[in-house]
């Protein structure tokens, strides 16, 4: 979670999955979420207005996706086509280009946590790992509360001195066709405008468990109403 908030600036891309800039399409970052080859999660941004909302969709991986003739998750597809073509599938689902990517694996997650060392979330003293692990609480989880929360504390002073270290992990052990200037003006944007500026939801979909393994189908035109949702001025 923290580096989709360290993107949701201006992004100029520049590599194998950026997409030719386009003043009609938002600028947007796909984030890939892993353990290996395993895929955790997927969260993309959207920020189709300089002025306006910053739009964070999160893709359950076990999502349903079409693939050729059969049903495949997100998850399933990412390890079968790898994250180019999941990229181009989210660019047809949510019909707008993707301009930029970052693949983060469990082992730079785990050092960046290491870095930051707790944080005051919730009233609860807890580490970047237990936020994404959804370890600091019992029930489900308000993700805009969530992500405004965490954009707080990313905020404090504590974590300001860290932020050379954390962008030297980052250059170093994640994927991506992002600068570190890129994410060191993440910080600006947010002291600017404040953390009420972000708006985040998962695409809603209809639940089901076949054969002890949870689906979920979304309807064609959720995935473009969702993100109208997280990009509109007047919250949903």
């Amino acid at each position: 979670m923290f580096f989709t908030l360290l993107c949701m600036n201006t992004i100029k891309p520049t590599g194998a999955l950026a997409m030719q800039s386009n003043s009609k399409t938002p600028e947007s970052v796909i984030i890939f979420w892993t353990d290996e080859a395993r895929l955790k999660a997927v969260n993309l941004t959207f920020s189709p207005n300089r002025d306006g909302p910053i739009g964070i969709i999160s893709v359950p991986v076990y999502t349903w996706l079409a693939d050729g003739q059969q049903a495949t998750t997100v998850g399933e597809y990412y390890l079968k086509h790898g994250p180019v073509k999941l990229t181009q599938q989210m660019e047809t689902l949510f019909e707008n280009s993707i301009s930029a990517y970052i693949i983060i694996d469990q082992k730079a997650l785990v050092n960046v946590s290491k870095v930051i060392g707790p944080i005051n979330m919730a009233d609860q003293h807890i580490t970047l790992m237990d936020v994404f692990e959804g370890k600091y609480v019992d029930g489900p989880v308000n993700m805009q509360v969530e992500i405004r929360q965490l954009a707080d504390a990313m905020l404090t002073p504590a974590v300001l001195i860290k932020v050379p270290e954390i962008i030297w992990v980052f250059s170093r052990e994640v994927d991506s066709n992002i600068s570190p200037r890129h994410l060191a003006s993440f910080y600006r944007v947010i002291r600017y405008r404040g953390s009420d500026v972000l708006q985040k939801k998962d695409v809603p979909g209809q639940d089901y468990v076949i054969n002890n393994r949870k689906y979920r189908r979304v309807a064609p035109d959720t995935w473009q109403q969702t993100l109208r949702e997280v990009t509109s001025s007047t919250e949903q």
